[in-house]
Order: structure tokens, then C-alpha cells, then sequence
């Protein structure tokens, strides 16, 4: 990890995701510490305070994950920052390993360019155009990237005229998903007319937006990206659900489901995936990291289904797996993410602010 920065890793947040943060927290502040690199845990709950959660990296390897900053807070009212910037370290670089709204979608970003501090990750435009699946999947078309069918409906536009229009379009089976939120937190399989006001309904809990996508029968892949100028990309990961689709549960409770890494590709399907990867990565102007999911369907072609700018970093997360399949372990994967982070810093504090 560049020069004596501390790693500060900001973890928590407001949105649905607020426990798979708490372990990805957990998971990044244990191998750094264990590396021998100076730590700071930062927690936000969700009413969205801010929680000095060092207190909790002295046992962190006793726990499954960091301690929810909402307990940490209600044992001890003390811990609680008066905001971010008060917390952080005179030299530091933060993970911020928010999950969704808030953290995910550009906003907590903004924050760190208002203050200066370099962090890990896509920066505040492309955050929040990767966060909105509908939005991102515009983009993706308009540069000739090839998306699976869907339709974005937003609660103003809402009538029963409007899914009766798009299941004609899409057909049954529909995934039903919010528009912004990850962790397959609010999705659903409908089947039918009934199936899916109940799916929207669901989805519109989470979020304003949701976004209706046609089943496409193939196989779901996933690679990890890493760069700003220069990317490199792993090889794929492929997902098998044990359920219907590949939801929360299947995700993080039931441990049925089966992780393959590296898929069984040929040399020429791995090149096209890893090309359609880095497109994407390209045109929503991703830097730092990435996970891209993907679908090939029966016929071989090769689909984005979306790109996570802040991907898991739980046991079980694909992104992490990924780069260690290929050589590169956990701790010397944050040195990159560090690295990466820092050098953008600096490229655009370079850039001119006058005339």
C-alpha cells in the first residue's frame, strides 16, 4: 500500500445492503491489518451517521463481520463523528464499501471530491449511471454493447396499462428488479399478469424506479475488472443457482448454489466475454474496479446484464475469487485498488481550473 496512508474503510450505510457491507468491511480491514498496513474502520448507519468503529478492528478476526455501526452507536452513543471528515486520517485513502444508495450511486463519492480525499472505485458520474440498471443499459445500447430486453418504468408512469404493454414486449418469465439497489434485495420471477404487479409492487418498496427484463435462457457469467487507464480482466466466474434465479438467499443464506471459477470456456468464448467486459467498462467510464455479469444464451452470444462498480468482498463474492484464481491474493489486490485510487487522485488535481 503506497507510503504510510492509512486504509480507512468506510462500511454500514442506509440502504438494504447494510450487512453484506458489514462483512465486505470486515473482509478488507482483516487482510490490510494482517498485512501489516494502519487500518481505520469508519461505520454509517442507517440513519446515516457516522461511527468511529476502530474500536471494533481488535477483534475483527473473532467476527464474521465488522459490527453493525447501528450497535456500535446504541452501545456506546460517544462513538458517533460528527461527520466523515472529522474521522479520517491526515493521509488516507478510503475503501468505501457501501453497498447501494448512498454508497454505490455516486452521492458518498461526491462527498470525497468535496473533501479531497482520494478513494477506491468509480468516480461520481459513472457510479450513478452503473447503479441505475435502466440507465446504464441506455448506454450500454447507445455504444452497440448488446443488452438483454427491458423496459424501465418509473411509480409516475405505473398503470396497469403500462406492464400490460411491456409483458407483451418482454414476455413471461419477467425479472422484476429496483432500479438501484444490488444483492438481488427486491427481485422477483414472475410468471404471469398477477405475478408481476406483486413484483413491481415489491420492487417499488426499494426504490422510485424498476426495471423489467425478458428471461434469456444461457449461462450467467461474471469477470472482475481492475484499472483506470490500463485495465486488466480476469478470467470468468460462472454462477449456478440452486433456486429459480440466483436471489438473496441463494446469494449469501442457503449455501447451496455453485460458484465456478474459472468457467469451462473455450479460448474464443473467453476472449469475446473479456471483450464485451472491458466495453462496457469503457463506456460507463468506470475506473478503479469493477465486476461485470454477463449472460451468454444458447446461441453463444455474449450479454451484459450489469456492472457493479463497488462488487462484494464477502467469503463468498465473486470479485475477490476471481483475482485470487488468477494469482492475485486478497491483500495484494487492495495494494492495487490503493495504488489505482491515488493515481486518479493526483491525475485530477492536475487537470487546469482556470483559464
Amino acid at each position: 500500500m503506497s507510503g504510510t496512508r492509512d486504509l480507512v474503510v468506510v462500511y454500514g450505510g442506509p440502504s438494504a445492503e447494510h450487512e453484506v457491507s458489514c462483512i465486505s468491511g470486515m473482509r478488507i480491514a482483516a487482510a490490510a491489518q494482517r498485512a501489516g498496513k494502519p487500518v481505520t474502520a469508519i461505520g454509517l448507519t442507517h440513519d446515516k451517521r457516522w461511527v468511529d468503529a476502530r474500536s471494533g478492528l481488535a477483534h475483527i478476526d473473532d467476527w464474521d463481520e465488522l459490527p453493525s455501526p447501528d450497535r456500535l452507536v446504541a452501545a456506546d452513543p460517544g462513538l458517533e463523528l460528527r461527520d466523515l471528515a472529522s474521522g479520517l486520517p491526515d493521509q488516507a485513502v478510503v475503501f468505501p464499501l457501501l453497498h447501494g444508495p448512498f454508497g454505490e450511486d455516486g452521492v458518498i463519492q461526491g462527498h470525497f471530491e468535496a473533501i479531497g480525499v482520494p478513494y477506491v472505485g468509480a468516480g461520481v458520474l459513472s457510479s450513478a449511471i452503473c447503479m441505475d440498471k435502466g440507465i446504464s443499459k441506455s448506454v450500454l445500447h447507445d455504444h452497440g454493447i448488446p443488452v438483454g430486453p427491458w423496459k424501465l418504468i418509473g411509480r409516475p408512469d405505473l398503470s396497469e396499462e403500462t406492464l400490460t404493454r411491456a409483458a407483451g414486449a418482454l414476455g413471461f418469465p419477467i425479472f422484476v428488479k429496483p432500479a438501484n439497489l444490488g444483492s438481488s434485495i427486491g427481485v422477483s420471477k414472475a410468471a404471469d399478469a398477477t405475478e408481476l404487479t406483486g413484483a413491481v409492487a415489491l420492487a417499488l418498496a426499494y426504490d422510485d424506479f424498476v426495471i423489467l427484463e425478458g428471461f434469456i435462457a444461457g449461462r450467467e457469467l461474471e469477470l472482475a475488472l481492475l484499472g483506470n487507464e490500463q485495465v486488466r480482466v480476469s478470467a470468468a466466474g460462472e454462477i449456478k443457482a440452486s433456486r429459480d434465479f440466483y436471489d438473496y438467499e441463494d446469494k449469501y443464506l442457503l449455501g447451496v448454489a455453485k460458484t465456478i471459477v474459472p468457467a469451462e470456456l473455450t479460448g474464443e468464448e473467453l476472449s469475446r466475454v473479456q471483450e464485451v467486459a472491458l466495453r462496457a467498462y469503457r463506456a460507463l467510464r468506470v475506473e478503479g474496479l469493477a465486476r461485470v455479469d454477463l449472460f451468454m444464451d444458447q446461441d453463444g452470444r455474449v450479454l451484459v446484464n450489469e456492472v457493479n462498480t463497488m462488487p462484494g468482498f464477502t467469503p463468498i463474492s465473486m470479485y475477490p475469487m476471481l483475482w485470487a484464481a488468477g494469482g492475485l491474493p486478497l491483500p495484494a489486490l487492495i495494494e492495487e485498488l490503493v495504488d489505482l485510487a491515488l493515481a486518479r487522485h493526483a491525475r485530477r488535481r492536475g487537470l487546469r481550473t482556470h483559464r
